[in-house]
């Protein structure tokens, strides 16, 4: 699946390259901890490759539900769900659904159709749950109170979502901006003083490393009721 353009994925790597280049210019006569800064790029690649799928899931199922809105519709117009289904995705182009994601719900319809294993960008929760219950709502006649369930259920799930966002974004922008700064202040002072002070800086990265790892752990255990 294509989550960011080639374009944005060119400057992440120009980027990483150039942090390369920076490192192995830094006057460290430690060549395992040289190697280990090196590694630093990737990470970041890995970790904004992650950071892009999990948008590329909340999208697909902000889309998914304006594409069920249309189906529930055309139920109500005297539509079967199949037909409805088959309608939805001839009208995608002029509903408010991004054509990229035409593919993966004709992916979900002929896994309803034809019993074909669900596509694997499809295998996350809770997409696979919603699958579940349209396979469900197509063995019944009267589906539509079914498929509203199912829609207030996404609604439910995707404010819930926004709520918690809207609460934590604050806090991770924060960490992230500190990141860099002090990833940025850990480079420069190995540039000017070498492994000169290595203790230090070893204890400054794990305690530093353990506040993030405290301050995220800490924000997973929040609750929050809707």
């Amino acid at each position: 699946m294509m989550i960011v353009s080639p374009i944005v994925w060119k400057i992440i790597i120009l980027f990483c390259m150039i942090c390369v280049l920076t490192i192995t210019q830094i006057n460290i006569s430690f060549l395992f901890f040289k190697i280990l800064l090196l590694y630093l790029p990737f990470v970041i690649i890995m970790s904004l490759k992650n950071i892009f799928i999990v948008i590329w899931k909340e999208h697909l199922l902000i889309q998914f539900e304006i594409f069920l809105n249309y189906i529930i519709a055309q139920i109500k117009m005297g539509s079967s769900f199949l037909t409805s289904f088959k309608l939805a995705l001839k009208q995608i182009p002029t509903l408010s659904v991004n054509t990229k994601f035409q593919n993966h719900f004709t992916g979900i319809l002929e896994s309803i159709l034809f019993s074909k294993p669900i596509p694997p960008d499809l295998l996350f929760s809770p997409l696979k749950q919603i699958i579940q219950e349209l396979k469900k709502a197509d063995q019944f006649t009267q589906c539509l109170e079914h498929l509203e369930n199912l829609r207030h259920t996404i609604r439910v799930r995707a404010y819930f979502r926004r709520k918690v966002h809207t609460a934590l974004i604050q806090v991770r922008v924060q960490a992230i901006v500190l990141t860099i700064l002090y990833i940025g202040l850990f480079i420069f002072v190995l540039y000017q003083y070498g492994l000169q002070y290595i203790h230090i800086l070893f204890a400054s990265l794990f305690l530093f490393s353990l506040g993030l790892i405290i301050l995220f752990q800490i924000g997973r255990k929040i609750k929050w009721n809707i």
